[in-house]
């Protein structure tokens, strides 16, 4: 009997120490990255791209790639990412996976298939322990991977009530991109302008909940740990309002004043690391995305590099606090097919040309738009000396060097961007534009392939994404697995509960 006894009192103390020992190493500070469309062939063509710039790729012994912040973080894993009810999955299905540790369906808000349960997302068990949250995006903080953090919605287009629970949420940090006020139809911003909506929206978050709101760099430079809640809003905000692509910010002066991602995140810690019970921090690179549906791989390689920016400052913070901070960086899921490779170049790369582009395919868009508008009812039947120059200008594609088959590619794409019509059916034109502007993405696909690089698809792919982790619990994170597993991984290691 008084074995018995002691092997239970021993039992029960073994547990008291595991579950000591467990709370004891818990991370204190969490960084969670997520490269929105990003998996190995998107961080991989970065790094051949630096590479690229200090020696050609045919030198014999010579630099093949510059490492990212990201692939040097020890530990490696690799998730699928397959949605309830699809294979290729969405951002909103992918997004509540890595935050709820639940699968659903494609378009569902950390809800279940049917959009009548909740799922308590990562970020929310945090902020039950006393953490601060911080969520962070480079394109609009209502979208789909910010948005399963701090919202449910049984449709991730519910913009107005995403927002609202934004705003209604007991987070501390918002940053990056704004909201889509443009799709906001209720009776409330129904009939406002985009400007006016901005105006009653931030009175809204300032006045009845509380918050700091900036959408300046004076503001955001100002903001202090006495700030209180803070909503970040870059002072600069493309149609869709997210940041604009990082080629446009670094190229174009009119950006000036813009916030970067890591800018964004080191705030973030400024506003948060003073709490007791650590903070949680969730950063986005959402155009990574965007760059890579338009099939325009030297936007996507800069937001790489801006979001790989964000994560040195993690990096650099982990340094200081090593025993404490935890940091996760994967991707919800792969976009455009992007292929280290192209029928025509073979086995040859010539990443180097990608720098002769210095524009995102949407600024180049307006550009386009602009210089056809301008002939007004004289349209030439071919490309015009003054788009040739702009090609030159941007893309570093001279009509001389091109060959008679990608010369055709762009008339065709003229042809079609001009009159709207052509000999190919809308099938094949989806096949070959991908629904956007056939100029642009012509343009995008000819460098890309001179260079050695091309994509499948204008759409999500279902390839497996790598996950990278660091610091403290970082050793649960190797192996292979499913998305779910990520959040499922990060309530362990923090000791929380996401059921």
């Amino acid at each position: 009997m008084k074995c018995i006894r002691f092997k239970v009192c021993l039992a029960l103390l073994m547990l008291v120490i595991f579950a000591g020992t467990t709370w004891a190493s818990a991370p204190k500070y969490v960084f969670y990255f997520i490269g929105d469309g990003m998996a190995s062939p998107q961080i991989h063509a970065t790094e051949a791209y630096l590479a690229s710039l200090s020696e050609a790729d045919e030198v014999e012994g010579g630099v093949k790639e510059v490492r990212l912040n990201i692939t040097q973080l020890p530990v490696l894993g690799m998730q699928t990412t397959y949605a309830s009810d699809r294979f290729i999955t969405d951002s909103a299905a992918a997004g509540t996976a890595l935050a709820c540790g639940k699968k659903t369906n494609c378009g569902v808000i950390a809800m279940d298939a049917t959009g009548s349960i909740s799922y308590k997302s990562i970020a929310e068990a945090a902020k039950e322990i006393g953490m601060k949250v911080g969520i962070i995006s480079s394109v609009s903080i209502d979208h789909a991977t910010p948005a399963v953090f701090y919202a449910h919605q049984a449709s991730r287009n519910n913009y107005l009530m995403i927002g609202a629970e934004l705003v209604q949420s007991d987070f501390d940090y918002f940053a990056g991109g704004g909201f889509r006020v443009n799709k906001w139809n209720d009776d409330t911003y129904g009939p406002l302008s985009d400007d006016e909506s901005w105006e009653e929206l931030e009175k809204v978050a300032v006045e009845d909940f509380g918050f700091t709101f900036t959408n300046t760099r004076t503001e955001f430079d100002a903001l202090t740990s006495d700030s209180g809640r803070v909503i970040a809003v870059n002072p600069y905000l493309d149609s869709s309002n997210a940041i604009p692509y990082a080629i446009n910010r670094l190229n174009n002066p009119s950006y000036d004043g813009s916030i970067t991602l890591a800018e964004f995140t080191q705030k973030g810690i400024d506003l948060m690391a003073g709490n007791s019970a650590g903070f949680f921090m969730m950063v986005e690179g959402g155009k990574i995305d965007w760059a890579c549906h338009a099939n325009d791989a030297m936007a996507t390689i800069q937001d790489t590099i801006a979001f790989d920016d964000a994560v040195k400052v993690a990096i650099d913070f982990a340094e200081q606090y090593p025993d404490e901070t935890l940091i996760v960086i994967t991707g919800d899921h792969e976009c455009g097919g992007m292929t280290l490779g192209y029928v025509a170049t073979a086995y040859d790369s010539y990443y180097e040309k990608l720098a002769n582009q210095t524009m995102a395919y949407d600024d180049f868009d307006s550009l386009v738009d602009d210089h056809i508008a301008a002939y007004g009812d004289t349209i030439p039947a071919d490309i015009d000396d003054g788009l040739w120059t702009m090609m030159e200008t941007y893309f570093g594609l001279h009509k001389s060097d091109l060959s008679d088959y990608e010369i055709g590619l762009l008339e065709d794409a003229f042809d079609k961007e001009v009159n709207g019509t052509s000999e190919h059916t809308s099938d094949e034109d989806y096949v070959i534009y991908g629904g956007y502007s056939p100029i642009s993405v012509t343009v995008t696909h000819v460098l890309n392939r001179q260079s050695g690089l091309s994509f499948s698809s204008s759409s999500h792919t279902a390839v497996p994404v790598p996950v990278y982790a660091s610091g403290t619990g970082s050793s649960t994170f190797s192996g292979y697995y499913d998305n779910t597993d990520i959040a499922k991984k990060l309530a362990e290691v923090m000791g929380v509960t996401l059921d």
